[in-house]
């Protein structure tokens, strides 16, 4: 058992640091469009990419998803037909994905009635190449799934960081060189053309032998189990979104371009549960199969304990150095994102409950539609909270409906969950721990905050940021051991993972 949750831990290293290194190439991306594009333009190919990420969410339909389901009950030649089948079903809903697009680009103005002419002019000749994009992606997207469900998590890893360099060199290159944001936009075309060619043959190598008549599981059955989770997924994405899609509508181009950099959660610490999540689903239905509920119970809580001690502590960091932060990315001679500032550490208060993939256990459970209903009920009490709001207090008002509908939905989810474990919704996640670490993060706060504008001059971001980092992770390190938050096993499980022994397969 003890060798068992090693493997575990090194699978889920892996999938961690592929993750943490393609957001980090992601928040580059952001930086760099940041720093090289007008407010104008910035605010036109966050757009651009909002509504490219939306669509494909509609025309994914939760097969990726489903891949991790199916893949542990079915095997040999059937996984190859299996994921024959999965590519030709979103094959057909690229085509219809690239449609929608189309039509976005033709009603634009009529969306964007807030916005300037030339602004709305750009965003209609952009999208019908962004439309490419999203048909050359769509039918690549169950990838980095079939490789872990094949128990390929290297291969995972390198796929998600090769296609992100991709991403970063044919988007950011263009413009680093002086190049328009259309002839960037041409080259997130050619990363569409590229990952859909690689994708075939690295699923040729890795998938054994099989024809598409192999397949154990039927298309009606894929089709059933799968679109509650597309549309779920579809409804987060909307959800991730609407806020902003509030906004657009609502206020100028300038003050999109503000919340679209402040209502972000940071991405770095956004991915470590959800990774987890993805390594871990595939035991929590080799569990619930099995009827284990005392072995999933403690899976589930040591996963969600794991993730607690490393997202809590760095969301308070983000929260604490969020101005230095925003200064370092987005301030330039003549530009200013301050008002940026407030809604980010509103909005960053959303990642303390994500503390672990709420929707894998749900889908062990075959519980896809409980998967759609808290998406579908999240989205609904967003737009009814952030609609006033933003009309009272503008991106502060919009920010803070975003976290008072994330928190209601949350006590929902554990419900939800609660019915499946048989457990009350306060033990659904081992709450005596998670506010052990949650004093402990604020407790090395509080000191480091008030530090920082007391000794440090508000216009010295770099060093706000180092020194405020640097202090507030040695006090916390200092508490959590003294109080036993951090055991000795913590230590040395992050001591190999800072050295990435997990990399070397021994």
């Amino acid at each position: 058992m003890a060798k068992q949750g090693s493997n575990l831990s090194e699978k889920a290293g892996v999938v961690v640091f592929a993750r943490i290194v393609t957001t980090v190439i992601d928040l580059a991306i952001a930086i760099a469009t940041i720093q090289l594009l007008s407010k104008t333009d910035f605010a036109i190919i966050i757009y651009l990419l909002m509504i490219h990420e939306m669509v494909r969410n509609l025309a994914t339909l939760g097969f990726p998803d489903s891949v991790f389901y199916f893949f542990e009950r079915v095997s040999g030649s059937a996984k190859r037909a299996f994921v024959t089948q999965t590519t030709l079903l979103l094959s057909a809903s690229a085509i219809v994905a690239g449609a929608i697009i189309l039509l976005v680009s033709y009603i634009a103005p009529s969306l964007l009635t807030e916005w300037d002419a030339a602004s709305i002019d750009q965003v209609q000749y952009l999208l019908p190449f962004m439309a490419l994009v999203t048909v050359c992606e769509i039918p690549t997207w169950p990838v980095t799934n079939i490789l872990l469900a094949l128990d390929r998590q290297r291969d995972s890893a390198w796929f998600e960081m090769i296609t992100s360099l991709l991403t970063f060199s044919l988007l950011i290159g263009p413009l680093a060189l002086g190049y328009s944001l259309e002839i960037a936009v041409y080259g997130l075309v050619a990363y569409g053309l590229i990952r859909f060619v690689g994708s075939m043959i690295w699923m040729k190598m890795v998938l054994p032998e099989g024809k598409l008549s192999d397949s154990e599981i039927s298309v009606k059955t894929q089709v059933n189990f799968s679109i509650p989770l597309g549309l779920s997924a579809l409804v987060n994405k909307i959800n991730r979104n609407v806020d902003k899609l509030i906004v657009s509508i609502l206020l100028p181009v300038a003050a999109y371009a503000e919340y679209s950099l402040g209502a972000q959660e940071v991405p770095i610490i956004r991915v470590i549960p959800f990774a987890v999540g993805s390594v871990l689903i595939s035991r929590y239905v080799e569990f619930q199969l099995e009827s284990k509920k005392d072995e999933l119970l403690a899976l589930w809580y040591r996963g969600v304990e794991k993730v607690s001690l490393m997202v809590i502590p760095l969301t308070i960091l983000s929260i604490i150095v969020a101005s230095d932060l925003i200064a370092i990315i987005a301030e330039s001679e003549g530009t200013s994102y301050r008002d940026a500032v407030l809604p980010f550490q509103i909005y960053n208060l959303i990642v303390l409950i994500r503390v672990t993939h709420y929707g894998s256990i749900l889908q062990a459970f075959g519980d896809t539609k409980g998967v759609l209903y808290l998406s579908i009920n999240l989205v609904i009490a967003n737009l009814i909270l952030s609609i006033p709001l933003t009309l009272l207090f503008g991106i502060n008002g919009t920010a803070m409906g975003t976290l008072i509908a994330n928190l209601y939905n949350w006590y929902i989810t554990l419900r939800r969950i609660g019915g499946h474990m048989e457990l009350p919704a306060r033990k659904v996640l081992p709450f005596p721990y998670y506010l052990k670490v949650l004093g402990v993060s604020a407790a090395a706060a509080l000191p480091i905050w008030f530090g920082r504008f007391e000794l440090i001059a508000e216009n010295e971001a770099l060093k706000g940021l180092l020194l405020s980092t640097i202090s507030y992770l040695v006090l916390f390190s200092i508490i959590g051991t003294v109080t036993n938050v951090i055991s000795r096993k913590d230590w040395r499980q992050l001591k190999n993972w800072m050295m990435l022994k997990f990399l070397s397969g021994k």
